[in-house]
């Protein structure tokens, strides 16, 4: 396993609790922070309103157990960093994208924390100069994936799909052996899942880069609206 060309990987590690599922099935969208770039939805349950100091928010609050997961799996392995879970309605597709800006491409891994609570894993795709390289099945685990490659996903679960998504600040350090070693046990076991960039970046991919960051401004004004 080279860990810089990873693109997948499924964890070996306890699964979240479902908890929130009958809770999100009736959340209303309109209520949500849209995320213009990736067309969808976020649920935020931790923000840095002060940068630095992670909090959960008020839509954590009817999610106990999944809440104590975070505290009692996920934070001791990777640390404390924003958490949302991304929404995206039956049959919307996150169009072609990149989870993270030009400067931070060549300087760290990006990798981001997933965990699909509803839908279909393998329907999200990574773009090469080749072909679009499509999941390796279906395995029902939080994984490790490369924010920084381009890819895109269409939801062709009945329904809406959520993913726990578990990402910036945090973007995996190749010198923290906490979360090396997590990965070496988690390839170890799921192997045959694993998916690394084995090609070129597609034609044109510095375009897909999102030109104006606004996520922090617009995730502020939706807990602190100007008067």
């Amino acid at each position: 396993m080279d860990i810089e060309k990873l693109l997948y990987l499924p964890l070996a590690i306890e699964n979240p609790p479902m908890d929130a599922l009958d809770h999100l099935n009736n959340i209303d969208f309109s209520k949500l922070y849209q995320d213009e770039y990736r067309s969808c939805y976020h649920v935020p349950l931790m923000y840095d309103f002060v940068p630095g100091k992670f909090v959960w928010t008020p839509y954590m609050f009817p999610y106990k157990a999944l809440r104590e997961w975070f505290e009692d799996v996920l934070f001791p392995l990777l640390g404390r960093s924003r958490i949302v879970i991304i929404t995206t309605p039956e049959g919307g597709i996150n169009p072609p994208h990149i989870d993270c800006d030009r400067a931070a491409f060549d300087t760290s891994l990006q990798h981001k924390f997933r965990y699909v609570m509803q839908g279909n894993i393998d329907d999200l795709y990574f773009m090469t100069d080749c072909k679009d390289v499509q999941m390796p099945g279906e395995v029902d685990k939080p994984f490790i994936m490369s924010g920084k490659w381009p890819h895109y996903m269409k939801n062709s679960y009945a329904g809406t799909k959520f993913t726990l998504a578990y990402g910036a600040p945090w973007d995996g350090d190749l010198n923290d052996t906490v979360y090396t070693d997590l990965l070496h046990r988690s390839y170890k076991k799921y192997k045959n899942h694993y998916l690394q960039a084995e090609n070129g970046l597609p034609e044109k991919w510095e375009n897909l880069f999102e030109e104006n960051n606004t996520v922090r401004e617009k995730a502020n004004e939706l807990f602190f609206p100007k008067k």
